[in-house]
């Protein structure tokens, strides 16, 4: 029969842990997190389930969870504990030839499989699995993939908030127009930084080839701080230089811009701009423009003055919705949408 335990670590509210499907793909076992609670989908020759149970387990902490298939049901226990036991008629998975043999995902979903589930859910899930124990025979099989892959290694010790390795970034699609107030758009970024390198993009606006905005880290002159820049092209429009920011400090950026002006604040400080060059952004904010944050795709040498990707951690609020990196309409693999790593001073 199925069994799977597991150490397991997250700040990630929603996605896939696990999900096992026969060789013939009519049957099959979803475990997941749904609002920070476990959650199992299942389907067999007698049906489908769905339940969800237990306390919310999203909270950084290491967590052992058990899956075991019974005689007449499936169990699911956190800490050796049980929170769930969902009546099962019949076995999962059928044996063939006194064996069970099934393939197993982990963090996602085959691509196919989606619309079949019993309710839908978000699948990217971004955590941390140790002390593997899969149908009774340990990491077996496990450990090979992940070895081999360094991303997929956990942090030793991780805080909330998303971490760019400065690799690449994430793309959203994100509406600014803001008729309520009057405004034809508006802009409004807030965010909390902690970099590890002096120089990358951290949030940009892209509009077919041209970089109308763009929020950016840049090295200063001087030894011992940094400045943080808005450029609208190549044009930097405000900056405001900052003690080492590749601290283990966070920082507080805001970014406020409409038609009419364009506000900079970096901790306390502020700069303000009522630059010609807005125009360039509103013409922009009239067409299709699209959001990243850590990075730009490829546009043409002098679109903008920095394209280096962004490395650190950064949480970013747009017109006071929290991005979450799950969402995003494509995001680089190595970006960890959930988990930080904490330094240890």
């Amino acid at each position: 029969r199925f069994t799977a335990e597991f150490d397991f670590r997250t700040y990630d509210a929603e996605g896939v842990i696990l999900y096992a499907e026969s060789l013939d793909n009519t049957a099959w076992i979803l475990l997941a997190l749904r609002d920070g609670k476990i959650e199992i989908q299942f389907k067999n020759e007698f049906g489908t389930k769905v339940t969800s149970g237990g306390k919310a387990i999203n909270d950084g902490l290491w967590h052992i969870i058990s899956v075991e298939e019974l005689e007449h049901s499936i169990s699911v226990k956190i800490a050796k504990e049980a929170v769930m036991s969902i009546n099962s008629p019949g076995t999962l998975f059928k044996q063939s030839q006194g064996f069970l043999e099934t393939k197993v995902y982990i963090a996602g979903l085959p691509r196919k499989v989606g619309n079949a589930l019993v309710k839908q859910i978000n699948p990217r899930l971004d955590g941390c699995i140790r002390a593997w124990n899969l149908m009774n025979q340990g990491h077996s099989g496990v450990k090979e993939v992940i070895q081999e892959k360094q991303s997929k290694h956990c942090l030793v010790a991780v805080g909330r908030g998303s971490f760019y390795p400065g690799t690449g970034m994430a793309k959203f699609q994100i509406n600014y127009n803001n008729l309520d107030s009057g405004e034809d758009w508006l802009i409004n970024v807030t965010m909390t930084i902690r970099p590890s390198t002096d120089t990358g993009v951290m949030f940009a606006l892209v509009s077919s080839e041209t970089v109308p905005l763009a929020l950016s880290i840049v090295d200063s002159n001087s030894s011992d701080s940094q400045k943080i820049i808005v450029t609208i092209g190549n044009i930097t429009v405000a900056q405001l230089e900052s003690k080492k920011l590749c601290t283990p400090r966070k920082v507080l950026v805001g970014l406020l811009v409409t038609k009419q002006q364009l506000e900079l604040s970096v901790d306390s400080h502020t700069d303000r701009s009522n630059s010609e060059q807005l125009s360039i952004l509103h013409q922009a904010m009239m067409t299709n423009v699209v959001t990243y944050l850590g990075g730009l795709p490829d546009v043409p040498l002098g679109a903008t003055l920095v394209t280096a990707f962004y490395n650190g951690c950064m949480e970013v609020k747009v017109n006071n919705r929290q991005l979450d990196l799950d969402e995003a309409i494509s995001k680089h693999n190595d970006i960890r949408s959930h988990s930080c790593p904490l330094i240890m001073q």
